[in-house]
């Protein structure tokens, strides 16, 4: 599944403070029957049509008209932003945490709650670990509903594996596993490059974070949402050393490596061990890998099992006009719809468990070892208990980057000492908090 960045085109809409009164398109009707919700997704022409045949039976049974409003790829977040600017915006639409996290810090998003509270539809105890915490605000509202997860693990080549020696990753593997089986696979092809990081999230502060809180440590923020307090203790810089000492030993690609064409060259037999997200799948299995493949989790640690957690959701300009026929309608989505998307179309678990069987059906229905086990991946992670979240989401995490740049990649690069680019990390992320 991609992740459409839209942050830039938010924030002009976020610092002109707009009252949004009047944006929704839904009636005013107190009731279902009759009114129109409409909504907006980022989503592939051919994942909208299955939203619009699964919408379709919602109109019917519910009496509520449902408009999908158009929304190409390539300009959603101009699209949305303009929407926003001339109170047009639909009664919800795709956002991921950051934007929804800034849209409502300038009062701008409707704070679903209640709705959640009262156990109408749907119910916080139905979504997996640590879904919803990265929706509320600061003063505890809910900005929106979680919908489509991303999960991230390994996908490696079997075959590589048990040439090298090894087992092939999965569930319960521990950093330890990984590190090792790294430098017995450089030992075993000193030509390759064993481990190739598709996702900027490995060996970002985010990732360095979860192996620390894994093994005994302390996480590097107090908080990913709300973030006070910085910190890098000497498990943390542990952690960092071990990634460092990887890329210089030509284990594992650094931060400057073109991933585009990761996918490719490991469908080709090329890549041991590609980190990435659940939707390579889809960029995999049509090349029709000649090799044994699959997708194991994150590592576990030696005192904790931490896993990613990440889910896209929907958000709803601040003054809708009908409530209760949009919750209505995003329940329905939550629980039923996406079941039926997904199953057309397999892009993602959703982070309602109920919502995710249709993708799993899905799956298990080519019948193959590497769709079981990406399966049985994304299950694991969505039910851990303990969680990371794999992004900063106050509003300064848009000048984090910056951060990465100067300080944290030149010290995965080795370009600066472990203990000298931490430090300038730790001081660089507290000045972003202090402002």
């Amino acid at each position: 599944m991609h992740r459409t960045r839209m942050t830039a085109a938010l924030a002009a809409v976020a610092l002109v403070g707009l009252a949004l009164a009047g944006c929704s398109s839904s009636s005013n009707s107190s009731g279902s029957s009759g009114t129109t919700v409409s909504y907006m997704t980022w989503e592939s022409t051919t994942t909208n049509a299955a939203l619009d045949t699964t919408m379709k039976k919602f109109a019917k049974s519910s009496g509520i008209k449902i408009d999908r409003n158009p929304a190409p790829n390539s300009d959603y977040a101009q699209k949305l932003a303009s929407l926003i600017l001339s109170k047009k915006a639909p009664d919800f639409f795709w956002c991921t945490t950051a934007e929804a996290q800034n849209l409502a810090s300038e009062g701008l998003l409707y704070d679903w709650s209640s709705k959640l509270e009262s156990g109408d539809g749907l119910k916080s105890s139905g979504f997996a670990p640590g879904s919803l915490a990265m929706w509320k605000t600061q003063d505890g509202k809910l900005a929106g509903i979680p919908t489509l997860a991303n999960t991230y693990g390994f996908f490696y080549n079997a075959d590589s594996f048990k040439a090298a020696g090894l087992d092939a990753p999965k569930i319960g593997w521990t950093w330890d596993d990984l590190f090792s089986d790294l430098a017995k696979l450089k030992e075993h092809n000193p030509s390759s490059t064993p481990l190739v990081n598709q996702w900027a999230l490995l060996d970002s502060l985010q990732g360095v974070s979860a192996y620390s809180v894994s093994n005994g440590g302390k996480p590097f923020v107090d908080s990913f949402v709300h973030a006070t307090k910085v910190q890098a203790d000497d498990t943390f810089k542990e952690g960092t050393r071990r990634f460092a000492d990887a890329i210089k030993a030509g284990e594992m690609t650094d931060p400057d490596y073109d991933a585009t064409n990761a996918p490719a060259a490991f469908s080709n037999g090329s890549i041991p061990l590609m980190f990435g997200g659940q939707w390579l799948q889809n960029m995999i299995a049509p090349n029709k890998p000649t090799f044994a493949w699959g997708f194991a989790p994150w590592p576990t640690g030696s005192k904790e099992n931490v896993q990613p957690i990440e889910a896209n959701g929907v958000c709803s300009p601040a003054t809708i006009k009908n409530p209760d026929a949009v919750w209505k309608t995003i329940s329905y989505m939550d629980t039923t719809g996406f079941n039926d998307a997904m199953k057309a179309e397999p892009v993602a678990p959703i982070a309602y468990t109920a919502g995710s069987k249709g993708y799993y059906a899905a799956l298990e229905g080519n019948s193959d070892e590497a769709s079981k086990s990406i399966v049985a991946t994304a299950k694991y992670e969505l039910a851990a208990k303990q969680k990371f979240l794999t992004q900063f989401l106050d509003p300064w995490s848009t000048k984090a980057g910056d951060i990465g740049t100067t300080s944290w990649n030149p010290t995965l690069q080795g370009k600066v000492s472990v203990d000298a680019g931490v430090a300038a990390t730790v001081s660089g992320i507290k000045g972003l908090i202090k402002k």
